[in-house]
Parts: C-alpha cells; structure tokens; sequence
C-alpha cells in the first residue's frame, strides 16, 4: 500500500531537520582553522575532497574555502592553499613512504544529505570480497551547486598519481555530479586532461532525468537551506532543463540498480508508477546502458543492501549485474 504525499512529506522534512542538525555540529567542529594534529569529522557536510591518496585527503572548506591535509585517522595535519596541502602531502608520501596508487581504482561518490561514510559499507564490501582499490570522495551536498562538486570530482581524478583507469560508483545525486564531471574533463583541452581511460560505472538510484519530487520543494526556503543549489537543479520543473546539457552519458559501459516494490504501485502516491520512496524507476533509465536490475528497498539504504552490494561488485568484474542470460541494456529511456 502506497504511503500519502503527506506522509511522505512528513518523512522528508524530518530526515531534513535531521541532516540540518548533523550539519551544524560539524561545521562547528571542524571549523577551526589550527589544533594540527587533532581528530576532525572527517570533512562530513562541509568539506570536498580535492585530492585523495592512499587514505590522506586534501580539503576545502564550503563555508570559508581553505584547504587542509588529513590523514587515513581523519586528523588535521595541515592547512592553508592547495599548492601547500599538496605540497605537504608529497612530503608525506616520501617521509611515510606511501605505496604508489594502483593502476587500477574505482570512485565512489555518495548522493544528496548524505557523507562518504555513507557509502562505507559498499566500499569495504568491493575491497574485501573484490580486491578493488576504492576511492571513496566526499563532497559538501547540500551546498554549493553541482557544477562545483563536479569540479571538485575532476581535481580528484587529476591528483589520481600513477592510476590508468577509473571506474565509478554512485549513489543518488553523485551520479549527476559524475556525468557533470566526465562532461567537464571531455570540455578541457588535451594538454590538461588527465591520462586515464575509464572502464565501467555503476549507477544506484540516480535521478538521470531529475527529480520530479524536487518540484514539490524548490520554492520552499527551507528546502533550499536544506538541500542546497541542488533542489533546485534537480527539480524538473526548474533548474533541470539547463543542468541536463552540461551531463555526459558515458561513453564506456555502465549499468543502472534500482530500488522499488517490483510492481505498478511503488511506495508512494505521489510518484506515478513504481518508486524507491523517492524517485520512479523510469526517471532512473538512461538510453545506452549496458545492463538494469530492480532490487526490493528504499532509495536511502540502496548503498547498504547486500544485494546491491552483489550486483555492483559483479558489474564492475564483469560487464553484467547479474548473468550474461539476464541482461537489460535500455535502448531507450521514457522518463
């Protein structure tokens, strides 16, 4: 039995005061600027990452745009520029003496209200069960637009010291800001793209045509203080049209998951059709993808669903979510 939209409205706005609550404790606590050598939150809400490298990050502040250098333990080891938390961590690599990085490693990004740890589960899942080298990127959400996670995505990508080829798995939101990005890297001339290939990309629930729920918010001053830039941009009705020319379909293979009931119902009324609690199935296809799977959940917990987890793991090995007999590529998408 499908939920009411008030209901459901009921649940969003609840969730929201929570990530609001969450947000404002971390940005007190990790916005001073000194105390080298003390415990952050890991960049949780405020921070993006700029440069990962074997567990150490360099960060920039959404709130007063500094950067700084953390370690594998989340503690601060140096702030100021970019160049200098760069030029810091090249110190580090030498002085710690850092293995070199894979040439091979798979990004995760995480989706809207939500942090990198996150997406922990599913990164430790694809290390332990596949041998992956995981690069999980945490980006500022609910602030800032999308254009500038995705720009924060490319540095990453451009800090990515000896890797070869890229893959990539997200959640929600982050896989616009990985279609943002990959369309940005495309748009740079050749003298500064970054010499890599990218092999295949799984997509967890995205938005690929909006998100037509977004609609029902965009003009609420809460919502906006809640979710950011992105509301608006995600909503179909308004900023969609002008963020969906600057996103890349990949050019390489990738496969879509999907949360939902698995019948016509979905859980909500407010959304035609099947749904995941958040976005239709349908606003999930995208025209080019090598394989589609539904799985039983809800779009928040989709990154922590074993069978998620599985089927991920086995595209990325292998090209296919489930069997070779069972694949679904979509030739066509009807949002």
């Amino acid at each position: 039995m499908k939920r009411s939209s008030q209901s459901w409205l009921a649940i969003v706005i609840l969730e929201s005061l929570f990530l609001l609550a969450i947000s404002y404790s971390a940005a007190r606590a990790e916005g001073g600027l000194l105390g080298i050598g003390t415990r952050t939150l890991g960049g949780r809400f405020t921070w993006s990452d700029e440069a990962v490298y074997q567990g150490w990050r360099v960060q920039k502040s959404a709130i007063i745009g500094h950067y700084r250098l953390i370690d594998p333990d989340d503690c601060r080891y140096a702030f100021g520029t970019f160049e200098h938390c760069l030029e810091e961590l090249e110190k580090v690599k030498v002085d710690k003496k850092l293995p070199p990085l894979p040439k091979d490693v798979v990004i995760v990004v995480h989706g809207l209200g939500a942090s990198r740890q996150w997406m922990d589960s599913l990164s430790e899942y694809l290390e332990k069960e596949g041998g992956l080298t995981v690069v999980n990127v945490g980006y500022p959400s609910t602030m800032n637009d999308i254009g500038t996670h995705a720009a924060s995505l490319v540095s990453v990508i451009k800090h990515l010291d000896g890797v070869e080829r890229v893959s990539f798995v997200a959640h929600s939101m982050g896989n616009i800001v990985i279609r943002h990005c990959l369309n940005d890297l495309a748009s740079l001339p050749a003298s500064e793209q970054p010499e890599i290939t990218y092999h295949r990309f799984v997509m967890i629930a995205p938005p690929n045509h909006g998100a037509s729920v977004a609609d029902k918010f965009a003009d609420s001053k809460i919502a906006q203080t809640l979710g950011g830039e992105a509301v608006l941009q995600l909503a179909t009705g308004k900023g969609w049209a002008s963020l969906e020319q600057r996103l890349a379909t990949p050019s390489f293979e990738f496969g879509i998951i999907v949360g939902g009931t698995g019948d016509d119902d979905g859980y909500l009324d407010a959304i035609p059709g099947d749904d995941d609690m958040l976005l239709s199935v349908n606003t999930s296809k995208l025209a080019g993808a090598t394989d589609f799977a539904q799985v039983k959940g809800i779009h928040q917990t989709l990154p922590k669903n074993e069978q998620v987890q599985e089927y991920t793991l086995r595209f990325l090995q292998k090209g296919y979510l489930v069997s070779p007999r069972a694949k679904r590529p979509i030739i066509a998408a009807n949002p």
